[in-house]
């Protein structure tokens, strides 16, 4: 019997899991279910993005998909400047740009403007498409659901909102200088398994084997509270920490410090671990302040506009990061963004590229093949990848 309510409750969990996660994903299904397990996962994920559709068939209308030499490279999102698309996507790939919307007309675009903080790329299309609206947008919150839409009106993404914006560069970022216990503490708090020395942590007087209960006068529960707490602050701000030592209540403030570098896996091993779960765009960290999703897309989808369950424009995807993992600026900081003076040099560097690949003698044709090879070697290199992990 405990076997029997064990194995439903692991169904029910890939059922709520099969929510946050592509379309494409969902009605490929999980390989390691039976045959009617299956059935009813299916079933449940087609009723939800049922519901969702006539928000997606609503929302569309502001999709476009990129193209560039012929292969379809990303999304786009129709603002009134213009539709900003994902800028790595584009630059090694040729200069003959198009776009697709919901109307399906195909309409030639050139790059008026880069925004590298968050690896947009501005096109001029010659207009025609409806724009999303930036100044009405409405904030999220956490764990409220998100859905991405492209230009064939239906959901291709659905998700929630797994931490709220913040900053994911390492300047940024506030370092307490602790490392936390994963287990659960009687009475609620969570434990400290060491402070660094010279921390800010350590400067206020924090030890091992203290527990921090509250921040700010918020209760704390556990490590994934704390942790997403603290991404939310940045290096010089000031904290309350309350926390239990030796059955003693103690209040100390916290000038939290700036997080020190840190050795990181190479590019190439971190590609590899991120695409066990599917394609990755190559330019998926460092944005100044993103939303995180936990829905399933591609790293095609990058460019997509997002909107909540009211069908409010929500942002626009940056980024797929890993399987559980895409960035999204909010309408706000895109407002900000198209505010400001897009860089000109990399597009123009993008053009001198291409320039300098002809000189060398590569024909375009020949440019297209190494790029089909490209593709060919990085989907070679992911199927190697998942042989070796199993």
């Amino acid at each position: 019997m405990k076997h029997v309510i064990f194995y439903l409750c692991v169904l029910s969990a890939l059922i709520a899991t099969s929510f946050s996660q592509s379309r494409e994903l969902s009605r490929r299904g999980l390989p390691f279910l039976r045959a009617a397990d299956q059935q009813i996962l299916q079933q449940q994920s087609d009723g939800f993005f049922k519901a969702i559709d006539p928000i997606a068939d609503m929302a569309g209308v502001h999709a476009v998909n990129v193209f560039s030499s012929g292969k379809m490279v990303a999304r786009g999102t129709v603002t009134a400047e213009g539709i900003l698309t994902k800028w790595s996507e584009l630059v090694s790939r040729g200069d003959s740009i198009w776009v697709v919307g919901h109307d399906g007309v195909k309409r030639h675009s050139f790059v008026k403007g880069v925004y590298l903080e968050y690896d947009l790329a501005l096109l001029d299309y010659g207009g025609g498409l409806p724009a999303v609206e930036l100044k009405q947008a409405n904030t999220v919150a956490l764990g409220d659901f998100l859905i991405a839409v492209g230009p064939a009106r239906e959901a291709h993404g659905l998700g929630v909102v797994s931490v709220t914006a913040r900053s994911l560069r390492e300047s940024d970022k506030a370092f307490l200088g602790v490392r936390m216990d994963f287990n659960p503490i009687k009475g609620g708090g969570v434990r400290l398994e060491s402070v660094e020395k010279g921390s800010a942590a350590a400067r206020a007087g924090l030890v091992a084997g203290d527990v921090v209960t509250q921040v700010n006068g918020k209760k704390v529960d556990g490590l994934h509270e704390m942790g997403n707490f603290l991404q939310s602050l940045k290096p010089g701000d000031q904290i309350v920490l309350h926390f239990r030592r030796d059955k003693r209540e103690f209040s100390v403030d916290v000038i939290l410090g700036a997080r020190p570098e840190v050795k990181q896996f190479s590019p190439q091993r971190m590609k590899q671990m991120k695409r066990m779960g599917g394609t990755i765009n190559d330019v998926a960290e460092g944005f100044p302040d993103v939303l995180q999703s936990d829905m399933q897309i591609e790293a095609i989808d990058a460019g997509s506009p997002v909107f909540d369950l009211d069908g409010n424009f929500a942002g626009l995807v940056v980024a797929k990061a890993s399987r559980i993992k895409a960035y999204i600026i909010t309408p706000d900081k895109l407002s900000l963004q198209l505010e400001t003076k897009p860089d000109m040099t990399a597009s123009l560097e993008k053009q001198t590229r291409l320039i300098d690949q002809r000189r060398e003698g590569i024909s375009p044709a020949e440019a297209k093949e190494l790029r089909q090879l490209r593709d060919i070697i990085e989907r070679a290199e992911r199927r190697i990848f998942e042989i070796e992990s199993k």
